[in-house]
């Protein structure tokens, strides 16, 4: 679960009818501001918080790729005779830096965060000021190194005028101006267009590629595989032979689907901030994961979810032409949803955390399309639906390929509420059996040749990535490593008067390059051997808002992390790494530990 993390406060202070509210550091700069020069009872007016990022420092968006990473929060105070609106957070932008591994979902330059605000009629404040606070938390990082996560408060002093006073709209600029799904996310008109890059990058395409390929094998199932040929005949029967006619109907169907589909995305990424708050909560996990297994038991025949009886006639074509056409594609999904239902929930999961409009839009139509291609390929060609294998057991087991799917899904949302190492046995011991289960035990049968084959193929697929996972984290935990302490300030002391060098690891739970430098540096052979001389101690800075860390870090004179630290033999620190460490190779790291060891302060970068 994210961890919002708070160390430092800056009061900022608005005085006056639309001042500029400002607070900067040497990474960033933050302007508060209204889109009046005053308020009044009845009225609805918009808060905008502005950060600027200097150089080439960023902060993680609000909704970051890695669940360790400390997201940009804005929270406002209740304040009475006030109703704040939804917060819109700006587009993120994902980027990749020399510590992660995969992208990193970030703001860079600017960052406009923005609500509106109503304030009630029945608001009984006398006219004068009034004051609006709340606080911003964010955590800025450069290309190799993240700073200590930061809470701003904000405090909003503005004027309250009576209803009949004159009110005049201020920084109408600085808001966003069009309305829509840029709008809805606190978008700016920007040179950049933050989804074309989105776009642009290779693991979004690839995803794009499989969630055509999941709606391509949705029709497998037996919810939907048996109305193909009732669909393709549907349209046959009304083309009189004509092919352009057969073509034109299964499009207006294929576009029915992905109305459906295309508005459940948008719908759930509008939503997406409720649910990406929530998804914080173990009880909602819990309660998503037995949904998942719900799902799984329905695969597997333990019972039959059956849609409304209406749905199935308009799905089975009770009315003719285009009407008819456009109504079987809008009413598909949720006839053949028993079926369906488990992948389009996890996608709509998915979608609701990244909280894009545009990004739900063309992944739910992507899926649509991947459902839609069989019906007009054969709705064009209908002597094709002849060739199609016969519905059979093969359909059934295809259920229950899916439903080992679903309980896998299930795991995988109760990650982090288990240890690492019982998640990774029971999601391995998901994938193993149930490729055992579906590609060899199961003694489904199919009248076609090729289904035997791939029973067994996608079984031993199955079994292959069980044993990839097991192996990487067998590897990973008997790999070598350095033996750390947690840090204690008697083992210091008793190390200093044995005249034993000391290697401090200073990290926090949220610090991707910390993890980067465990795998590179300190799991290294050379660099292990070398530490056993030394008294090796990792210190954890991610509760940074205690008093034990705050003076852990003021005695070391730590601003961020990572944060390695050689001490000498002599008791004098040797030398000290933030994010260039993770740049030296290990080789030249044990070196610098010889020369620690052997108190030569005199040492070369």
């Amino acid at each position: 679960m994210l961890k919002k993390l708070s160390l430092f406060a800056v009061v900022i202070l608005l005085h006056s009818t639309g001042a500029i509210s400002s607070a900067q550091d040497d990474v960033l700069t933050i302007d508060t501001f209204l889109s009046v020069d005053k308020i009044q009872p009845g009225q609805k007016f918009k808060l905008g918080v502005e950060i600027t990022l200097n150089g080439k420092w960023h902060i993680n968006s609000n909704k970051p790729n890695d669940e360790m990473l400390i997201p940009t929060v804005l929270q406002l105070e209740q304040a009475t005779g006030f109703r704040f609106g939804e917060i819109n957070y700006p587009r993120s932008k994902d980027v990749k830096f020399a510590f992660s591994e995969t992208p990193v979902s970030v703001y860079e330059r600017k960052a406009l965060i923005w609500l509106e605000i109503e304030v009630l009629p029945s608001l009984d404040i006398a006219a004068g000021s009034v004051k609006l606070s709340g606080n911003l938390g964010y955590q800025a990082c450069n290309d190799q190194i993240c700073r200590m996560p930061m809470t701003v408060e904000i405090a909003l002093n503005t004027e309250i005028v009576r209803p009949n006073e004159d009110v005049a709209s201020i920084n109408a600029e600085r808001f966003p101006s069009k309305s829509g799904v840029g709008a809805l996310q606190g978008q700016r008109d920007e040179e950049d267009n933050e989804i074309g890059a989105l776009m642009a990058g290779k693991g979004f395409m690839l995803s794009l590629l499989f969630i055509f390929l999941g709606g391509l094998a949705l029709n497998l199932t037996p919810c939907v595989y048996p109305i193909i040929p009732i669909t393709v005949s549907f349209f046959v029967g009304q083309s009189s032979g004509k092919i352009g006619r057969s073509f034109f109907l299964a499009a207006i169907y294929v576009l029915g689907m992905s109305i459906t589909y295309s508005a459940l995305g948008v719908a759930a990424a509008m939503t997406g901030g409720l649910l990406g708050s929530s998804l914080q909560n173990p009880i909602v996990l819990m309660f998503i994961a037995a949904v998942f297994l719900a799902f799984a038991a329905s695969m597997f025949g333990a019972f039959e979810i059956q849609p409304p009886a209406f749905l199935n006639q308009i799905a089975g074509g009770s009315r003719q032409g285009i009407v008819g056409s456009l109504l079987m594609g809008l009413t598909v999904g949720i006839v053949a949803a028993p079926c369906i239902g488990p992948f389009v929930l996890s996608l709509l999961t998915y979608v609701a955390a990244q909280g894009d409009p545009l990004t739900g839009f063309i992944l739910f139509f992507v899926l649509s399309m991947g459902l839609g291609f069989p019906y007009l390929i054969l709705g064009t060609f209908s002597g094709s639906v002849k060739n199609l294998p016969r519905s059979g057991e093969w359909m059934i087991w295809v259920k229950k390929v899916f439903g080992v799917i679903m309980i896998a899904m299930a795991v995988f949302f109760i990650k982090t509420l288990l240890p690492e190492m019982v998640y990774l046995a029971l999601f391995i011991a998901t994938l193993l059996f149930g490729g055992l289960y579906i590609g060899f035990i199961d003694s489904a049968k199919a009248g076609f040749f090729w289904f035997a084959p791939l029973k067994k193929m996608l079984g031993a697929a199955f079994i292959v990535f069980a044993g990839w996972m097991a192996l990487s984290a067998w590897n990973e935990t008997h790999a070598p490593h350095v033996d750390w302490q947690n840090y204690d300030e008697n083992l210091v002391i008793a190390a200093k008067a044995d005249n034993k060098a000391i290697l401090i690891d200073f990290f926090a739970d949220w610090c991707i390059p910390c993890k980067r430098i465990e795998k590179t540096i300190f799991s290294n052979k050379i660099v292990v051997e070398k530490s056993q001389n030394f008294l090796t101690l990792k210190a954890d800075l991610t509760k940074e808002n205690s008093e034990a860390v705050r003076n852990l870090r003021l005695k070391y004179n730590v601003r961020g992390v990572p944060t390695v630290i050689l001490i000498a033999s002599n008791g004098v620190e040797f030398k000290r790494y933030t994010d260039e460490l993770i740049e030296l190779s290990p080789a030249r790291f044990a070196e610098i530990m010889s020369q620690a060891q052997a108190a030569n302060i005199e040492v070369s970068p």
